[in-house]
């Protein structure tokens, strides 16, 4: 019912533009951009970009409907419209810190890691709220995927200074301490997570590489154990639970991992070789 009467909304809306001579009107911008917001929250895309851009004609100067806009045409996978909609807003507001920190997220994911973190530290530059977090946070993710794990792990402490609750943040300086090798700050660090959220299917899936790693097998079993009953569907815990398996020369319980993982996805070459290496020893 809620979509029947949007879209009954849009289509009135649409009529009353039928005129190519549009004038700004700050309050027919705010109609459009509130039923864009709408359809955005439906998931209904399209709908939701039509009436940003309606938004627009009406008023053409608001950088938090360009920001929006990009925002999901970054859902719809539409990088460099969103691009251009993220640096139209930022031109309009040059202190946009969200601006700069979506701008880097499209940046990140087409591949352009160092714009990324240009964006991201440009963010921090402009004032301090709780999105300094998420832009330090983010800087550390690229530091951490360059391996560079010493930066990596001062990013993300810095980002944990302003979100010290963040499980998120938690996780990624845990992980990033035992890739380093620091399993005592690493178990420290993913343990306090662990005591914010119990559900977090990450915190417990590295605890379980944490304690794979240190050769505490049962601990290891456990807590892969524990990020499958969170989520099911999760390849890789049962991946790393056959392998802890085998370590314990256990090729029975590694052969149900490995077949239950090959159930969530039949096509992974990876379990299908370890599954004729485990079938043929």
């Amino acid at each position: 019912m809620r979509q029947i009467i949007l879209l009954a909304l849009f289509t009135s809306l649409i009529s009353a533009c039928s005129s190519n001579n549009i004038e700004v009107d700050v309050r027919k911008s705010e109609s459009h951009f509130k039923v864009g917001m709408e359809f955005a929250q439906l998931k209904l895309l399209k709908n939701a970009i039509d009436e940003f851009d309606l938004a627009i004609k009406f008023n053409p100067k608001n950088p938090n409907i360009y920001r929006k806009k990009g925002l999901v045409l970054f859902a719809m996978s539409r990088l460099d419209e969103a691009k251009t909609n993220f640096e139209k807003a930022i031109s309009l507001n040059p202190q946009d810190t969200q601006a700069y920190i979506n701008l880097g997220m499209v940046n990140y994911t087409s591949g352009n890691h160092k714009e990324a973190r240009l964006d991201w530290e440009k963010s921090i530059t402009l004032k301090t709220d709780d999105n300094d977090g998420k832009a330090l946070n983010n800087i550390g993710n690229i530091f951490k995927n360059e391996k560079n794990l010493d930066k990596a792990i001062e990013y993300y402490k810095k980002a944990i200074t302003f979100e010290p609750r963040n499980t998120i943040f938690l996780n990624n300086l845990g992980n990033s301490y035992r890739l380093a090798g620091d399993f005592k700050q690493a178990e420290v660090t993913l343990l306090k997570s662990l005591d914010l959220n119990s559900n977090d299917l990450l915190v417990q899936f590295n605890l379980g590489m944490l304690y794979k790693t240190q050769g505490n097998i049962s601990k290891a079993i456990e807590f892969f154990q524990n990020s499958l009953q969170i989520n099911p569907q999760y390849t890789e815990a049962y991946y790393q639970l056959a392998t802890t398996h085998l370590k314990a020369k256990n090729k029975e319980s590694a052969k149900l991992s490995i077949e239950k993982g090959l159930k969530v996805d039949p096509d992974n070459e990876k379990f299908k070789k370890l599954y004729e290496q485990v079938v043929s020893s």
